[in-house]
């Protein structure tokens, strides 16, 4: 199943510039407005800064799991075994777990209990940094 979802979302790269540059820019910039988000809430809504502490938490939690179950288990990328037009360069690590998706997802859920809508708007960010 992952195989064939990752070569449908694939299929799409290289063939449309514009949709090409907005992914790469969620790839390499959406983790910068995470931090923006959970920066301001901090600052500016004293009530919540327990929800920036529980991300930063998760934060830390997620990568030593990650951590964890990378070293017990090595999953190639894609792009290493099957055809792939890659639009920006990548680690050749282990793509199991994927930090990205920890990360945003987790933070996500966090604001979504406090927020569904800034949480629904940072899920679906979360979706376009994963793709």
């Amino acid at each position: 199943m992952d195989h064939k979802l990752f070569d449908f979302i694939n299929s799409f790269a290289g063939k449309n510039h514009q949709i090409d540059r907005m992914m790469v820019f969620a790839s390499n910039k959406f983790r910068f407005i995470y931090a923006i988000i959970l920066f301001v809430v901090f600052i500016f809504n004293h009530r919540r800064k327990k929800l920036v502490l529980q991300c930063l938490l998760s934060l830390a939690m997620n990568n030593i799991l990650n951590g964890v179950v990378n070293h017990l288990k090595y999953r190639p990328r894609p792009f290493i075994t099957r055809k792939a037009t890659v639009l920006l360069p990548s680690k050749l690590d282990s793509t199991y777990l994927s930090k990205h998706t920890l990360l945003t997802f987790s933070v996500s859920t966090l604001v979504y209990k406090e927020n569904r809508y800034l949480g629904l708007i940072m899920y679906v960010m979360s979706i376009l940094t994963r793709i």
